[in-house]
């Protein structure tokens, strides 16, 4: 029998995931929590809460991100059988990602509201679709290369039952969705930051509940893949 070197378990990238997001999830909090002693020495303590609104805003948002998209990493992740060189690789540059993601928010945090609102807007922008454009270019890299870029769904998924050439056409189309709405909405941040944020923010809100987002959105994606 030929012998041949298997990929790493799944389960593995499962527990560097949930160990990146736990420190990222940490990271947020602590320009929430340096905050203390400046609210404290104050002589307005409820005004100088207030005054720092950013922070606890862009707290809020960076916490509802990343824990979207843990939810949604491990709904999908849960019927990938095995794993190939693409998959491990996709999965670390989601990783790289939402490391990131605190960064983003800082620069969201110190300048929302400022001359500089504009650069913050764009670079929070960039950390939250960075990952769906990456994710485009790996597979077109793959694909130049000849590459494996397959996925093996458990039985029980919903495209399990459609051929690979189908399965591929759907996960094209669910990864070029947030990649093509996120250039648009990176691009009007230097035309109208507030705009382009309330564009992320609606963003964000589709990513609450990926069981219904995904239910809703893979009929149709599989009539648009078959097109």
């Amino acid at each position: 029998m030929e012998q041949k070197i298997k990929h790493i378990s799944h389960k593995l990238i499962d527990s560097l995931s949930d160990g990146v997001f736990s420190i990222a999830l940490t990271l947020l909090g602590l320009d929430v929590v340096a905050l203390v002693p400046k609210i404290s020495e104050s002589e307005d303590f409820n005004a100088e809460l207030f005054h720092h609104w950013p922070t606890f805003l862009a707290y809020a948002v960076g916490f509802v991100v990343l824990f979207s998209w843990w939810y949604q990493y491990h709904v999908t992740g849960q019927y990938v059988v095995g794993t190939t060189a693409m998959t491990v690789w996709n999965h670390g540059l989601t990783m790289a990602w939402v490391a990131l993601m605190p960064f983003g928010i800082a620069l969201l945090a110190e300048n929302l509201n400022t001359p500089n609102m504009e650069w913050g807007v764009f670079y929070f922008g960039v950390c939250l679709f960075g990952s769906a454009w990456t994710l485009i270019i790996q597979r077109l890299v793959v694909k130049i290369f000849r590459g494996d870029t397959s996925v093996t769904f458990t039985d029980d998924f919903v495209l399990a039952s459609f051929p690979k050439n189908e399965q591929q056409k759907f996960l094209i189309i669910f990864q070029a969705i947030p990649a093509v709405g996120g250039v648009v909405l990176v691009s009007l941040s230097f035309i109208n930051p507030w705009l382009a944020l309330a564009g992320y923010m609606l963003h964000i809100l589709s990513l609450g509940n990926p069981v219904n987002s995904l239910s809703r959105m893979a009929p149709m994606m599989l009539r648009l893949s078959k097109s």
